[in-house]
């Protein structure tokens, strides 16, 4: 992993991506438990999430469109340091000026800004680590920074949130979107975006046409759809389950998401070892692991017995979701990337509004476990389908390449068809091709 360290742009861009990370758990943990707390309900933990993730996956791909062709330098540090400026209302509302209606919508529109910022910063990642043909070990070691971040940041939000209360810690997120802000902008060696032809608002249907003509991509993004709604079923129950089934109260909720973290950062070194096995297996593993741990999680008669179900299923989600994003990646040509990374991020944020809204449901007219139940048996069933679905699909072809910036089809036209002598894009050749999710 130490070539890909080497490279100056990409060791900022990981720092951003780190402290992105922890600014995220801290803030989710502490807003979760803020609404919560306000609201006593299962649907307005659900009605955060849906506001803070669901609603913005339908608009941010149009406005990554219009953003992806403007230097990086000043656009990415410009957002993260409005996210910071929402974040600091957030913690005024925090107080004794808290209002249902002004959190969502701040979350709305703070929601937005960090998927067009993680796109961006993801489409950089790719352009650096593939210049240097190093993109899976440069994505091993963004997810293994991820994986630390997911396991510290949950207990840091909920010890603050416990000690000192909810506006610290939105002002501490606050703090860290500075922080984030500073580092890219005194970032060199950012990669300039591809020159296209084409007007900009043609951009975003001319991506969707050149996902959908593509059997490799099109089939990715379909199950990673599938696979997502089960996974996520869990994300606004677990507060209600710690808080109520296990009377856990806020450390035990924190101590139930740094588990899982603790497990992704296992999951990622077990990605980083085995980068090179076949997707199938990979995904399937981590999908397997995600149903088991979701099974013990509800059937836990203890916080002990809930952290090690959050364990297994964080090993699960730390191999799962690396394999799958890196395929994509591989098989997308470079001027298209922001646009795919925003589309997958898309399927990310608005499949998991409809889990979030299932998993509500249930907890509201069953009970958390059973909730947690039905997410363990479908990502088992996820497994099953990726398995054989993965197995069916033909793998790409050794020998291509991901196409450098500035390659491929002009924005706004109809993609070209892929040469029946290649397979799709590619980053290395001398790896095992298979199709990944995600």
């Amino acid at each position: 992993m130490k070539p890909v360290l080497r490279i100056p742009a990409f060791r900022r861009l990981l720092a951003a991506y780190a402290l992105n990370e922890l600014a995220f758990m801290v803030g989710t943990v502490a807003l979760t438990l803020l609404v919560y707390r306000r609201t006593g309900s299962a649907i307005g933990a659900t009605a955060f999430f849906l506001c803070s993730q669901f609603v913005p996956a339908l608009v941010s791909p149009a406005l990554v469109a219009r953003l992806d062709q403007l230097p990086l330098r000043p656009v990415l540090p410009a957002l993260y340091w409005v996210e910071a400026v929402i974040f600091v209302g957030l913690a005024a509302l925090a107080g004794r000026h808290f209002g249902l209606a002004s959190v969502l919508a701040l979350s709305f529109l703070n929601g937005v800004l960090a998927l067009i910022a993680r796109s961006l910063a993801r489409a950089a990642t790719v352009a650096v680590t593939s210049a240097a043909d190093l993109l899976r070990e440069g994505n091993a070691v963004v997810n293994g920074a991820f994986s630390v971040c997911f396991m510290v940041g949950p207990g840091i939000g909920g010890t603050i949130v416990a000690t000192g209360g909810t506006s610290p810690a939105l002002l501490a997120v606050a703090g860290l979107f500075i922080l984030i802000g500073l580092t890219l902008v005194t970032a060199r060696g950012l990669p300039e975006p591809a020159p296209i032809r084409g007007p900009v608002r043609g951009r975003l249907r001319a991506a969707l046409d050149y996902a959908r003509e593509r059997p490799s991509i099109r089939g990715l993004l379909l199950l990673q759809a599938s696979a997502v709604l089960f996974f996520t079923i869990s994300v606004p129950v677990e507060v209600v389950f710690a808080q109520h089934s296990l009377h856990a109260g806020a450390a035990g909720y924190g101590a139930m998401l740094s588990a899982w973290g603790a497990g992704a950062v296992a999951g990622a070194a077990v990605y980083a070892r085995w980068r090179s096995r076949p997707n199938r297996e990979l995904i399937s593993l981590g999908a397997g692991a995600l149903g088991v741990g979701f099974i013990v999680m509800a059937a836990a008669p203890t916080l002990a017995v809930a952290i090690v179900g959050g364990a297994i299923a964080g090993v699960g989600n730390g191999i799962e979701s690396v394999a799958s994003r890196t395929a994509i990646q591989e098989e997308t040509e470079g001027q298209w990337m922001a646009l795919i990374m925003s589309l997958q991020e898309s399927i990310y944020q608005s499949v998991p509004g409809a889990g979030m809204l299932l998993g509500g449901t249930i907890t509201a007219l069953g009970s958390p476990r059973t909730a947690l139940a039905v997410a363990g048996a479908g990502s088992l069933a996820i497994t099953g389908l990726v398995w054989v679905a993965l197995g069916r699909l033909t793998p790409a072809a050794a020998g291509g390449a991901i196409a450098p910036t500035g390659s491929g089809p002009s924005a706004g036209a109809p993609p070209t068809q892929p040469d029946p002598g290649r397979g799709p894009h590619r980053h290395d050749s001398t790896r095992t091709p298979a199709v990944r999710h995600q």
